[in-house]
């Protein structure tokens, strides 16, 4: 198997994102998140959205699962319906990576990210959220095409490792 490595690094730029938050039992995510995925794209455009792209946001997790977004970005957060949720995305630094296939494997792709990549990447964790990009690349229908992996980084040095070791 092909080692993974990022695409790109770069320099994620402030955004709004509004769409639906849920929370995902880490066994039933590989079913659960499609169903949010078809719940999320059934009622439209969101009031105030920004171009055509879609991000699948991890927002926290936890030992049994974490909770996942779907959304767009948009230009504020007036006048969005109760029902949707909210997230700021800060200026950050990011190594970007590219998930081709099936999107029904992505769940491979992050895995080796995480536990291939990161550990011997030169970099850590930046504990910001991390996301999936769906441009017109992809294609919903199919769940074929490409998308971009975005993980939030900090430059590993002897001071930060030395603080998760002991975290």
């Amino acid at each position: 198997m092909k080692k993974v490595e990022p695409i790109r690094f770069d320099r994620g730029r402030p955004m709004l994102l509004a769409g639906l938050r849920r929370y995902h039992l880490y066994a039933q995510s590989e079913q659960s998140i499609p169903e949010q995925w078809q719940q999320f794209r059934s009622p439209g455009q969101i009031a105030g959205q920004l171009g055509s792209i879609f991000y699948g946001v991890m927002c926290g997790h936890d030992s049994s699962g974490f909770e996942y977004m779907s959304g767009v970005e948009v230009e504020s957060f007036a006048g969005l319906s109760a029902d949707l949720g909210r997230m700021r995305i800060m200026e950050q630094d990011y190594a970007v990576f590219e998930h081709s296939g099936h999107i029904s494997a992505i769940r491979t792709t992050w895995e080796r990210i995480l536990h291939e990549w990161l550990p011997g990447g030169g970099y850590q964790s930046a504990h910001k959220p991390d996301f999936e990009r769906y441009d017109e690349q992809f294609d919903s229908r199919t769940g074929l095409g490409r998308v971009e992996i975005w993980i939030s980084i900090a430059r590993q040095t002897p001071d930060n490792k030395e603080q998760e070791s002991h975290q």
